[in-house]
């Protein structure tokens, strides 16, 4: 999931926004991979012992749900970053 560091411009706004979104990127990267590992916990230990139970059951999918929408937010923010790297460049 990770790509590889974009070379950021010199200095200057753009310089700025490119290094806090690829810092808020990787953080939402790490997040989406805490999930992920959440998500398959609950999936496999919590339904083996409370199957019946419909909260656990409502709050897997939702940890799925949560999951996927990190992943498009992560593939979102990698463009944009590859945006910013391409128009930060000096002339």
């Amino acid at each position: 999931m990770t790509n590889p560091p974009l070379t950021p411009p010199a200095d200057g706004p753009l310089a700025e926004a490119l290094a806090k979104s690829q810092a808020a990127t990787e953080e939402v990267k790490l997040v989406a991979e805490d999930l992920a590992v959440v998500h398959s916990v609950l999936k496999t230990k919590l339904l083996e012992v409370a199957k019946a139970e419909g909260d656990v059951d409502a709050a897997v999918a939702r940890t799925g749900e949560a999951a996927e929408q990190l992943d498009k937010a992560t593939q979102v923010l990698d463009r944009v970053n590859q945006t910013l790297a391409d128009n930060a460049k000096p002339a």
